[in-house]
Protein backbone atom coordinates (compact mmCIF):
# COMPACT_ATOMS: atom_id res chain seq x y z
CA UNK A 1 0.00 0.00 0.00
CA UNK A 2 1.86 3.60 -1.14
CA UNK A 3 2.21 5.71 2.08
CA UNK A 4 -0.72 8.57 1.20
CA UNK A 5 1.82 11.20 3.18
CA UNK A 6 4.80 10.48 1.07
CA UNK A 7 6.86 14.02 0.13
CA UNK A 8 6.48 13.03 -3.42
CA UNK A 9 2.17 13.14 -2.69
CA UNK A 10 2.63 16.14 -1.16
CA UNK A 11 4.67 18.01 -3.88
CA UNK A 12 1.94 16.80 -6.42
CA UNK A 13 -0.80 18.28 -4.12
CA UNK A 14 0.81 21.79 -3.30
CA UNK A 15 1.43 22.13 -7.22
CA UNK A 16 -2.07 21.19 -7.75
CA UNK A 17 -3.09 23.97 -5.09
CA UNK A 18 -0.65 26.40 -7.00
CA UNK A 19 -2.15 26.12 -10.42
CA UNK A 20 -5.98 26.61 -9.30
CA UNK A 21 -4.88 29.36 -7.49
CA UNK A 22 -3.44 31.13 -10.69
CA UNK A 23 -6.07 29.70 -12.74
CA UNK A 24 -8.31 31.26 -10.51
CA UNK A 25 -6.33 35.17 -10.35
CA UNK A 26 -6.55 34.44 -14.37
CA UNK A 27 -9.92 34.33 -14.49
CA UNK A 28 -10.97 37.15 -11.79
CA UNK A 29 -8.73 38.92 -14.29
CA UNK A 30 -10.43 38.40 -17.23
CA UNK A 31 -13.99 39.03 -16.05
CA UNK A 32 -12.76 42.64 -16.07
CA UNK A 33 -12.00 43.01 -19.46
CA UNK A 34 -14.43 43.90 -21.98
CA UNK A 35 -15.96 41.04 -24.12
CA UNK A 36 -14.93 40.55 -27.81
CA UNK A 37 -16.27 43.19 -29.43
CA UNK A 38 -19.40 43.23 -31.98
CA UNK A 39 -18.89 45.21 -35.14
CA UNK A 40 -22.83 46.78 -34.36
CA UNK A 41 -22.93 49.86 -32.08
CA UNK A 42 -24.94 50.12 -29.28
CA UNK A 43 -28.45 51.41 -30.38
CA UNK A 44 -28.09 55.04 -30.30
CA UNK A 45 -30.83 58.32 -30.43
CA UNK A 46 -29.67 60.31 -33.50
CA UNK A 47 -27.93 62.85 -31.52
CA UNK A 48 -25.62 59.93 -30.77
CA UNK A 49 -24.60 58.65 -27.22
CA UNK A 50 -27.34 61.80 -25.02
CA UNK A 51 -27.91 60.30 -21.48
CA UNK A 52 -25.18 58.62 -19.40
CA UNK A 53 -26.29 55.32 -19.70
CA UNK A 54 -25.68 55.21 -23.74
CA UNK A 55 -22.81 57.31 -23.12
CA UNK A 56 -21.78 53.89 -20.97
CA UNK A 57 -23.13 51.52 -23.32
CA UNK A 58 -20.78 53.09 -26.31
CA UNK A 59 -17.71 53.31 -24.25
CA UNK A 60 -17.98 49.54 -23.63
CA UNK A 61 -18.51 48.92 -27.06
CA UNK A 62 -15.66 51.20 -28.05
CA UNK A 63 -13.30 49.53 -24.96
CA UNK A 64 -13.39 46.09 -26.21
CA UNK A 65 -11.41 48.06 -29.22
CA UNK A 66 -9.76 49.80 -27.78
CA UNK A 67 -8.28 46.71 -25.41
CA UNK A 68 -7.71 44.61 -28.33
CA UNK A 69 -5.78 47.01 -30.22
CA UNK A 70 -3.52 48.16 -26.72
CA UNK A 71 -2.60 44.14 -26.76
CA UNK A 72 -1.29 44.64 -30.33
CA UNK A 73 -0.13 47.81 -30.74
CA UNK A 74 0.65 49.39 -26.83
CA UNK A 75 -1.53 52.36 -27.71
CA UNK A 76 -3.40 53.54 -24.51
CA UNK A 77 -6.98 51.98 -24.38
CA UNK A 78 -7.61 55.34 -23.00
CA UNK A 79 -7.01 57.51 -25.69
CA UNK A 80 -8.04 55.57 -28.58
CA UNK A 81 -11.58 55.75 -26.37
CA UNK A 82 -11.61 59.28 -26.30
CA UNK A 83 -10.42 59.74 -29.90
CA UNK A 84 -13.41 58.15 -31.34
CA UNK A 85 -15.72 60.16 -28.86
CA UNK A 86 -14.04 63.59 -29.91
CA UNK A 87 -14.39 62.62 -33.54
CA UNK A 88 -17.24 60.91 -33.91
CA UNK A 89 -18.95 63.30 -31.05
CA UNK A 90 -20.63 60.48 -29.34
CA UNK A 91 -21.23 58.56 -32.71
CA UNK A 92 -23.63 61.38 -33.38
CA UNK A 93 -25.23 60.61 -36.80
CA UNK A 94 -28.07 63.23 -37.00
CA UNK A 95 -26.52 65.36 -39.95
CA UNK A 96 -25.60 64.66 -43.08
CA UNK A 97 -21.50 65.31 -42.72
CA UNK A 98 -21.61 62.79 -39.19
CA UNK A 99 -23.95 60.22 -41.21
CA UNK A 100 -21.00 59.83 -43.80
CA UNK A 101 -18.34 59.97 -41.54
CA UNK A 102 -20.09 57.49 -38.91
CA UNK A 103 -22.30 55.23 -40.66
CA UNK A 104 -21.32 55.66 -44.18
CA UNK A 105 -17.54 55.46 -43.90
CA UNK A 106 -17.04 53.67 -40.89
CA UNK A 107 -14.62 56.17 -39.69
CA UNK A 108 -14.23 56.71 -35.77
CA UNK A 109 -11.38 58.74 -35.98
CA UNK A 110 -11.17 61.34 -38.84
CA UNK A 111 -8.38 59.80 -40.76
CA UNK A 112 -8.28 61.50 -43.66
CA UNK A 113 -7.02 59.89 -47.56
CA UNK A 114 -8.55 56.88 -48.99
CA UNK A 115 -9.48 53.81 -46.98
CA UNK A 116 -10.04 50.03 -47.88
CA UNK A 117 -13.26 50.58 -48.92
CA UNK A 118 -12.19 54.28 -50.68
CA UNK A 119 -13.48 57.61 -48.93
CA UNK A 120 -16.22 59.94 -48.62
CA UNK A 121 -15.94 63.66 -48.87
CA UNK A 122 -16.72 65.99 -45.69
CA UNK A 123 -16.74 69.70 -45.54
CA UNK A 124 -14.43 70.13 -41.77
CA UNK A 125 -13.03 73.26 -40.00
CA UNK A 126 -9.27 73.47 -40.39
CA UNK A 127 -7.23 75.57 -37.82
CA UNK A 128 -4.98 77.83 -39.97
CA UNK A 129 -2.80 80.31 -39.04
CA UNK A 130 -4.72 81.57 -36.16
CA UNK A 131 -8.54 81.48 -37.70
CA UNK A 132 -10.65 78.57 -38.79
CA UNK A 133 -11.75 77.91 -42.05
CA UNK A 134 -14.14 75.04 -43.77
CA UNK A 135 -12.59 72.46 -46.61
CA UNK A 136 -13.70 69.45 -48.03
CA UNK A 137 -11.37 66.88 -47.35
CA UNK A 138 -11.21 63.34 -48.34
CA UNK A 139 -11.78 60.41 -45.12
CA UNK A 140 -11.03 57.10 -45.27
CA UNK A 141 -14.08 54.72 -45.58
CA UNK A 142 -13.44 51.18 -44.15
CA UNK A 143 -15.67 47.62 -44.49
CA UNK A 144 -16.03 47.68 -40.81
CA UNK A 145 -15.50 49.64 -37.40
CA UNK A 146 -12.99 46.81 -36.89
CA UNK A 147 -11.04 47.74 -39.88
CA UNK A 148 -11.47 51.10 -38.69
CA UNK A 149 -9.37 50.33 -35.66
CA UNK A 150 -6.78 48.33 -36.55
CA UNK A 151 -6.07 51.52 -39.41
CA UNK A 152 -6.12 53.75 -36.67
CA UNK A 153 -3.04 51.65 -34.85
CA UNK A 154 -1.09 50.77 -38.08
CA UNK A 155 -1.24 54.57 -38.39
CA UNK A 156 -0.30 55.82 -35.01
CA UNK A 157 2.73 53.01 -34.97
CA UNK A 158 4.34 53.38 -38.28
CA UNK A 159 4.21 56.95 -39.73
CA UNK A 160 7.11 58.64 -38.55
CA UNK A 161 4.72 61.67 -37.95
CA UNK A 162 4.42 60.21 -34.63
CA UNK A 163 7.00 58.20 -33.93
CA UNK A 164 8.68 60.24 -31.32
CA UNK A 165 5.23 59.59 -29.66
CA UNK A 166 5.81 55.94 -29.22
CA UNK A 167 7.90 56.56 -26.03
CA UNK A 168 5.39 57.91 -24.35
CA UNK A 169 2.57 55.04 -24.48
CA UNK A 170 3.09 54.38 -21.11
CA UNK A 171 2.41 58.04 -20.07
CA UNK A 172 -1.05 58.53 -21.81
CA UNK A 173 -1.13 62.07 -21.19
CA UNK A 174 2.31 62.95 -22.89
CA UNK A 175 1.59 60.50 -25.92
CA UNK A 176 -1.70 62.18 -27.00
CA UNK A 177 0.31 65.59 -26.65
CA UNK A 178 2.72 64.23 -28.85
CA UNK A 179 0.21 63.15 -31.18
CA UNK A 180 -1.99 65.71 -31.42
CA UNK A 181 1.19 67.62 -32.81
CA UNK A 182 0.51 66.31 -36.61
CA UNK A 183 -2.81 64.55 -35.84
CA UNK A 184 -5.00 67.71 -35.81
CA UNK A 185 -4.67 71.40 -36.43
CA UNK A 186 -6.84 72.74 -33.52
CA UNK A 187 -4.20 73.34 -30.81
CA UNK A 188 -6.94 72.73 -28.02
CA UNK A 189 -6.98 68.91 -29.41
CA UNK A 190 -4.95 67.03 -26.97
CA UNK A 191 -6.55 68.86 -23.45
CA UNK A 192 -10.07 67.85 -25.34
CA UNK A 193 -9.03 64.06 -25.51
CA UNK A 194 -7.41 64.23 -22.33
CA UNK A 195 -10.48 65.86 -20.48
CA UNK A 196 -12.99 63.04 -22.19
CA UNK A 197 -10.03 60.62 -20.56
CA UNK A 198 -10.67 62.44 -17.25
CA UNK A 199 -14.42 63.17 -17.37
CA UNK A 200 -14.96 59.16 -18.08
CA UNK A 201 -12.24 57.31 -16.29
CA UNK A 202 -11.06 55.47 -19.35
CA UNK A 203 -7.74 54.93 -17.67
CA UNK A 204 -9.30 52.21 -16.13
CA UNK A 205 -9.06 50.28 -19.29
CA UNK A 206 -5.40 50.75 -19.77
CA UNK A 207 -3.48 47.45 -19.64
CA UNK A 208 -0.07 47.00 -17.79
Amino acid sequence: MRNLSSPRRSFHITLITCFCGLLAAVCASCANLPSAPSDAPPRLSPQGAATESEKAALIRWLSAYAVREQSRSGIPASITIAQAILETGWLRAETPVRRRMVLKAKNLFGIKGEGPAGFVEIPTTEYEHGRTITVIAKFRAYHSYSESFEDHSRLLTTSPYYSDALKYRNDPRKYIREVARNYATDPAYAEEVWSIVRRYNLRRFDTK
